[in-house]
């Protein structure tokens, strides 16, 4: 081959192979989740799991307030609710118990009976189907944010076969993608549901989605939902839509809480630092309502009515559970003491135990 020919060749091969470590180069990193930063390494195991049938393809469910703020609970409609939530109740407590036991003890077959517990459902297109009322949609994301973690948790382990993970993991994609676009229609008309907690509920389903199947499109939505939320965050820490809520401002400034501090869990696990977002919006937001918890007279002086939080219900569990991962973070003594003092169980809607739980205390 002639010199100039050479040249040529060895000019085009060089630029060939820039092009593709360029192309490699820019390629974004796997989106990892809060349990990726410390896996469990798997071993044999004999995990008992639980013949569940598969959640419905139609998911009906109806609201259970008598009023317009939603703070007056009728206790048929409350009780008719419960028994309706049962199955998807039963399927996210078994998921999330055989998630955490498989964080706990690293056993390799409740990582597999999370799988068979999801593929089960995806077999059967669970939950993919119509949604008789808004409260339907929130029983949706709220199960597959459960759901979804409970196989972030366990996925490491690689449990079952490729084919079987892939059919789980395009399951929950297509609930987030319809979790996505009911929310975002909501929040395009601007109504309550498309711009309080349950749209960050919505956001946090889907990370937990989008972080399962590496969607980057469904990442970003998600972090959309929890900008909305702190960018909602008031200068006195409360947030508007859930000060409105009467009596229960308080008990939903906690809810609103859980999927916010989890999102910005998600975020740093990605390297992005998004408690630090509006000015560290979620501080002051969790600083109010931890204040509340202590002493509520600033929450019922603002909504106008007393709250019903902590004095009818206590400290609950799932109200102050997202404590776990923000006090490791942001250190306050009254929510140390909180926590403390309180018997924590997991919380369904969060896929058990939150990030930063830790599982050596099951065992005293």
């Amino acid at each position: 081959m002639p010199i100039g020919h050479k040249r040529k060749a060895l000019l085009l091969a060089s630029l060939c192979a820039a092009a593709v470590f360029g192309a490699a180069a820019q390629t974004p990193a796997k989106l990892r989740s809060p349990w990726d930063l410390h896996p469990v390494l798997p071993k044999a195991g004999s995990y008992e799991c639980p013949a569940l049938p598969p959640l419905p393809e139609d998911i009906t469910a109806s609201s259970f307030y008598t009023d317009s703020k939603h703070s007056v609970i009728d206790p048929a409609r409350f009780a008719a609710y419960r028994v309706a939530q049962i199955p998807y109740m039963e399927t996210m407590k078994e998921a999330e118990k055989a998630a955490d036991a498989y964080q706990h003890t690293g056993d390799r077959a409740a990582a597999v009976c999370v799988l068979q517990i999801l593929d089960k459902d995806a077999a059967a297109s669970s939950m993919t189907g119509s949604m008789s009322t808004n409260q339907a949609h929130y029983v949706q994301n709220w199960t597959l944010g459960a759901l979804a973690v409970s196989w972030l948790k366990v996925r490491a382990a690689e449990p079952g076969t490729p084919e079987q993970r892939e059919a789980a993991i395009d399951w929950m994609k297509l609930i987030a993608g319809q979790t996505r676009d009911y929310f975002t229609m909501r929040h395009t008309k601007r109504t309550n549901d498309g711009t309080n907690n349950h749209y960050y509920w919505a956001g946090f389903a889907v990370m937990g989605a989008a972080v399962s199947s590496n969607d980057r499109a469904l990442y970003d939505w998600a972090l959309a939902t929890f900008d909305d939320a702190v960018s909602r965050v008031a200068a006195d820490g409360t947030l508007p839509l859930e000060m409105g809520r009467g009596r229960r401002a308080l008990h939903y400034h906690l809810f609103a809480l859980g999927p916010i501090v989890m999102l910005a869990e998600f975020g740093e696990a990605n390297g992005e630092n998004l408690y630090a977002t509006r000015d560290h919006a979620v501080q002051h937001l969790a600083n109010r309502a931890i204040s509340g918890l202590k002493n509520n007279s600033y929450f019922s002086d603002k909504a106008g009515v007393s709250q019903d939080t902590p004095a009818a219900y206590g400290q609950h569990s799932d109200d102050i559970i997202w404590m776990v991962p923000y006090l490791r973070r942001f250190p306050n003594a009254d929510g140390t003491k909180m926590l403390q003092s309180t018997r924590l169980a997991p919380f369904s809607y969060l896929g058990g135990y939150p990030a930063g739980w830790d599982y050596s205390a099951l065992m005293k």
